[in-house]
């Protein structure tokens, strides 16, 4: 199984938010645990807005060294684009960042793991959520 971790639940791992640590103390070792470069874009921005820049980056690099980090490919950006227009045709939008994010955990078969109420909606056909806080 792979599981995609969206820039709230690393961050709230890097927290040290117990329900969010111990989840992924136990994924087993057969599984894999991934993140987009959409994620470390908002966790680089995060620090970068944050009283202590230099210590919450550091954060982010020693948590990043513990998972891959999935690019942004062509396959995915295409998903996100028929994802985009499939919601738009029923009227639901969704931010540009979540949807590059689930069009990544679709194009993988991961599961996303979110706290995020729009992620989590059910409005994507085919995407697996879990939300490790709930």
């Amino acid at each position: 199984m792979i599981w995609l971790l969206d820039t709230n639940t690393i961050i709230h791992a890097l927290n040290g938010v117990p329900r969010v640590r111990d989840r992924l103390n136990a994924v087993p070792d057969s599984d894999q645990i991934v993140t987009s470069t959409v994620v470390v874009a908002e966790l680089i921005y995060g620090a970068e807005c944050s009283a202590r820049r230099d210590e919450n980056r550091q954060s982010i690099r020693e948590k990043l060294e513990q998972i891959d980090v999935v690019p942004v490919t062509l396959a995915i950006a295409d998903r996100f684009g028929v994802v985009k227009a499939q919601l738009r045709s029923r009227g639901r939008l969704k931010a540009d960042f979540d949807l590059m994010i689930a069009a990544t955990a679709l194009e993988l078969g991961a599961t996303l793991v979110t706290d995020d109420g729009p992620l989590l909606g059910g409005d994507i056909t085919g995407l697996l959520v879990a939300n490790w806080l709930a």
